[in-house]
């Protein structure tokens, strides 16, 4: 991808994306401990706040389009894959095991590949 200059507030938007997804992460890292660790005892509320930052991450896609145009589209369209493990989670999230079952084997993966590349594509743009 061509490295293009970002305006202050691109640059802020593109900074507060990378962090949101570092965020993400961290969350999910506490979901899967707490399947073993029982202290961790607000895994229910942690996967709500995943999923509300699911969809910032999916609503601030479109922005990030606009912003790059070129060379973000195929990894941004692979978001696909993230939303569609969380709608199966949110269609099983009743079922424990299977809960549990969605978010290691499929939801996660899902999210770590995608916003891995995200990641590695947009720091180059908000390193100092």
């Amino acid at each position: 991808m061509e490295r293009r200059q970002l305006t202050e507030e691109q640059f802020d938007f593109v900074k507060q994306y990378v962090d949101l997804l570092g965020t993400i992460e961290e969350g999910f890292v506490y979901i899967i401990r707490s399947f073993e660790d029982y202290s961790h005892t607000e895994s229910d509320r942690m996967l709500a706040d995943i999923f509300s930052a699911l969809y910032q991450a999916g609503q601030a896609n479109e922005t990030l389009q606009r912003i790059f145009q070129t060379g973000l589209q195929e990894t941004i369209q692979r978001f696909r894959t993230v939303a569609e493990q969380a709608l199966e989670l949110e269609a099983s999230f009743t079922d424990l095991k299977r809960r549990e079952q969605i978010i290691i084997e499929g939801l996660y993966p899902a999210f770590r590949d995608w916003a891995g590349e995200m990641q590695r594509m947009l720091l180059p743009y908000v390193s100092i």
